[in-house]
């Protein structure tokens, strides 16, 4: 789905969210519409972004993407499964310290702020009643992730903070 038509999309149930929310009482738990192994859904990260040798030289000063506040991840290569568990915004992002994708695990109703997340990654909104919000260097919405419970891909050098909340 292109991005355009997912910032549409996205807007329109972002305010219905927040109509929704003003008549709910209790908070957003997560949960699977569909049917997967233990209301958990699978991510696979996309290929390797490819190293020029300016990059590879680069390399030792590399630097890990992190959040704050922290929250959990997992390191994982290119093609393997991470599992994407109830409750959570799993995003995963390349990290060139490692030379492998970290994936972040946000489970707690917060404000991210990211620091070097640069690229492509993949990210899946498993939570139920619960839209994700990514902002821009200026604080305005990029892009807005509905619980669809399904991964995609994303582009994340324009992110600088996501609220899964």
């Amino acid at each position: 789905m292109s991005r355009t038509r997912r910032s549409t999309l996205g807007g329109a149930a972002a305010l219905l969210w927040v109509l929704a929310s003003a008549f709910a009482a209790t908070p957003a738990h997560a949960t699977s519409d569909t049917p997967s192994e233990g209301s958990s859904h699978i991510m696979i990260m996309p290929p390797a972004p490819r190293e020029t040798a300016a990059a590879s030289s680069r390399a030792v000063a590399a630097v890990s993407p992190t959040v704050s506040p922290a929250a959990d991840y997992v390191h994982t290569t290119s093609g393997n499964p991470v599992e994407c568990t109830s409750g959570n915004l799993c995003a995963g992002v390349w990290d060139p310290a490692v030379g492998k994708y970290k994936v972040f695990f946000l489970y707690r109703c917060a404000q991210y702020s990211l620091s070097y997340w640069n690229g492509v990654g993949q990210a899946v909104n498993n939570q139920i009643g619960a839209a994700a919000f990514f902002y821009g260097q200026n604080g305005q919405v990029l892009d807005v992730a509905l619980p669809e419970n399904r991964p995609f891909t994303y582009d994340w050098t324009p992110v600088w903070s996501i609220r899964n909340c």
